[in-house]
């Protein structure tokens, strides 16, 4: 340890801090393969002989102030905006940008105003700051489908307010758009819609 800090210009590396670390860090590993041992054991035994429920999905070990296991179990978020599907918005390809962006104050699942739209990493619409939305405000008048490089079926990034007037939060929403009558279209592309 001590040639390797001079090789490299490590300031402070004597044998006693070495032994130190060392002495630390290898009953570290050898305790922590141990708990996730008994772990898998507990587990083994629990699904062997059906003498209790099994772990769900998660496990945290705190060992810091004597031990501590908690079991958390994460379920899959419906609405989640990397691994849900998006809510579905089935539209014509005449659909002009500003249309759409009326339709979604009017959606009853999204009810969002002052909507700001992003397709694959490209603003069609913002709201603000003043300079983008100059900037992007031509976008309006155009059809969404051509925005979307008319392509039948994609996803679009939506940011906006929701809420009661007295409750108003920012929020962002996965949409799966879909246009109506466009090669390619299914009817399962059509299905779980909003």
């Amino acid at each position: 340890a001590v040639k390797r800090a001079e090789l490299f210009g490590i300031p402070g590396v004597t044998y006693s801090l070495t032994q130190g670390v060392v002495k630390n860090i290898i009953p570290a590993i050898a305790s922590t393969n141990a708990i996730i041992s008994a772990a898998c054991a507990l587990e083994t035994l629990k699904i062997a002989s059906g003498c209790s429920k099994t772990l769900s999905n998660y496990l945290t070990y705190n060992g810091v102030a004597g031990l501590h296991i908690k079991v958390t179990e994460f379920v899959k978020d419906k609405d989640c905006l990397v691994c849900g599907p998006g809510v579905l918005i089935e539209l014509d390809t005449s659909v002009t940008l500003e249309k759409f962006i009326n339709l979604l104050e009017e959606h009853p699942k999204l009810q969002l105003a002052k909507a700001s739209v992003t397709y694959r990493g490209k603003n069609l619409y913002m709201q603000a700051p003043p300079v983008l939305e100059e900037m992007t405000r031509s976008n309006l008048s155009l059809p969404l489908y051509d925005l979307m490089d008319k392509v039948a079926k994609d996803i679009l990034h939506v940011t906006g307010v929701t809420g009661q007037s007295d409750k108003k939060t920012s929020c962002l929403r996965k949409l799966r758009v879909v246009f109506r009558g466009v090669d390619g279209v299914t009817d399962m592309d059509m299905a779980g819609g909003a």
